[in-house]
């Protein structure tokens, strides 16, 4: 433990943390303080957490990154990624009725995208996917192990497709980005359905337009989609949109006048429609099956602290307020403010040969909330719970709000094992920005944290060498 003690003028520590009535004796106070000293403590502090693995079984995987693929690395496990999901009817089609006539559908595809790069493992490997409507609606309560056994007809695809998630058969100059060539940062899994499908989503539109009208009353007419990865070992992507398209030819008649006769010609154009897609308005949620290797296994055995995604480990340890708290309690001083509570826990990858990271962002909290905080899509208060980005640089994360948490503790008559018993999550964290009217950047919010399914991950987290500072100002009044 290091402390450091800085001395200031009382003056300014007086007028900053003192309010005085108007009605006061200032004579009478100013005499009576000017001889106390101030002190700015800061300890820094190096504890062993003593964290515990959390096998992570069943987790919230409802998400707008969908994980397709199969994986298998030494070091990490085995990981099979599949989904289901609802989709987001068009409010219209923009065919005319004239034209929406079920005959003259040509095709039908679902294409799926996935930006180019965002995968782990070997874009060459070889994978198979298929596509099954369901036939129930999905359970509100879906988690990474949901069975869609009984949710749809195993016998009867919509469409199957083999794959790569490569554009290797492209020059590199195709895939420098334009505004003119936006599909080329994208490999494109298109599957063909049948063309009856197509069909009867026209006649759909044609007979009762209102069931497209609104999300709800799609979804009884179509509950979703399973999304299935068969064969393949080696790849696991990330599905970033899908869409169904709807290609229809229509009639353009073109007349003309040759020697006073009349000359028609009829030009066949094919068009087409993206009746539904998946949306953030809607539920979309990973299958994750994740078994641990035992090289992760031989680590958490020997006392090592691992957290992975997706799923996996997390872990937990006890916050040690108690001796903070107790440290400040004991303190020779009159008067004292906290200043601030940070902690950082240096972390780094797991070495392997395919690349998997280090987790991009921790959530630290309490143990008791965690079901909730995901559950009712809840955000970081800094009070209960934090987050932090890992420090690519310095090798660690750094928790650095942690001030409301503390003087919650302070007021507090009884410290509980709830008040002390925290886990760290790795999550995906959104944000948004906000600007001044010069565009300056005047405050960054977070508005969405969820469990981290982008990609696998896994960690190694030094607990033993977590570094609490805890800085206050205080006074002594002679």
């Amino acid at each position: 433990m290091k402390s450091t003690l800085l001395s200031l003028p009382f003056a300014a520590f007086a007028l900053a943390s003192l309010a005085v009535a108007c009605d006061d004796d200032e004579n009478k106070i100013g005499p009576s303080l000017s001889t106390g000293e101030v002190n700015i403590t800061i300890d820094s502090l190096t504890f062993d957490l003593h964290a515990t693995p959390i096998d992570q079984k069943d987790f919230d995987a409802r998400s707008g990154n969908l994980l397709l693929g199969n994986l298998n690395v030494p070091e990490y496990g085995d990981l099979n990624c599949s989904f289901v999901t609802r989709l987001m009817c068009a409010s219209g089609l923009n065919v005319p009725d004239s034209l929406s006539a079920p005959d003259r559908v040509d095709s039908c595809k679902i294409i799926m995208s996935v930006p180019r790069g965002d995968l782990t493992g070997d874009s060459l490997a070889p994978q198979k996917v298929s596509v099954y409507a369901l036939t129930k609606q999905l359970p509100s309560g879906i988690t990474n192990n949901f069975d869609p056994a009984g949710y749809y007809d195993p016998s009867s695809p919509l469409g199957t497709k083999s794959f790569t998630l490569s554009n290797i058969c492209y020059s590199d100059s195709l895939f420098f980005y334009n505004k003119d060539k936006p599909a080329t940062k994208f490999v494109d899994i298109a599957i063909d359905l049948p063309k009856s499908y197509g069909q009867e989503i026209f006649r759909q539109y044609r007979d009762n337009p209102s069931v497209f009208q609104w999300p709800q009353t799609f979804a009884q007419y179509m509950p979703g989609i399973f999304v299935n990865s068969g064969f393949g070992k080696g790849c696991v992507g990330n599905v970033q949109s899908l869409y169904f398209v709807v290609y229809y030819y229509h009639l353009k008649e073109q007349t003309t006048d040759v020697d006073g006769e009349k000359v028609t010609t009829v030009t066949h154009a094919r068009d087409s429609v993206f009746p539904f897609s998946i949306s953030p308005e809607v539920l979309s949620s990973n299958n994750i099956s994740y078994k641990m290797s035992n090289h992760i296994k031989d680590m958490v055995a020997r006392g090592e602290t691992v957290v992975t995604t997706p799923g996996g480990y997390n872990t937990s340890f006890r916050f040690p307020a108690k001796e903070i708290v107790e440290k400040y309690n004991n303190g020779d001083f009159n008067l004292s403010m906290v200043s601030n509570l940070t902690m950082s826990i240096p972390a780094e990858q797991v070495e392997n040969d395919f690349n998997i990271g280090t987790a991009p962002s921790l959530l630290l909290i309490k143990s008791s909330e965690v079901e909730n905080f995901f559950a009712k899509n809840k955000l970081p208060d800094n009070v209960t719970s934090f987050t932090a980005n890992y420090d690519a640089e310095k090798k660690q994360y750094a928790f650095s709000s942690m001030r409301a948490y503390i003087l919650d503790i302070l007021d507090k008559k009884e410290i509980t094992d709830e008040d002390v018993e925290f886990t760290v999550v790795p999550v995906n964290i959104t944000t948004e920005t906000e600007k001044n009217y010069y565009g300056q950047v005047v405050g960054t919010y977070v508005t969405k944290c969820t469990p981290y399914t982008i990609k696998p991950t896994m960690t190694r987290l030094h607990t033993e060498k977590a570094m609490i500072v805890f800085s206050f100002t205080s006074q002594v009044i002679k």
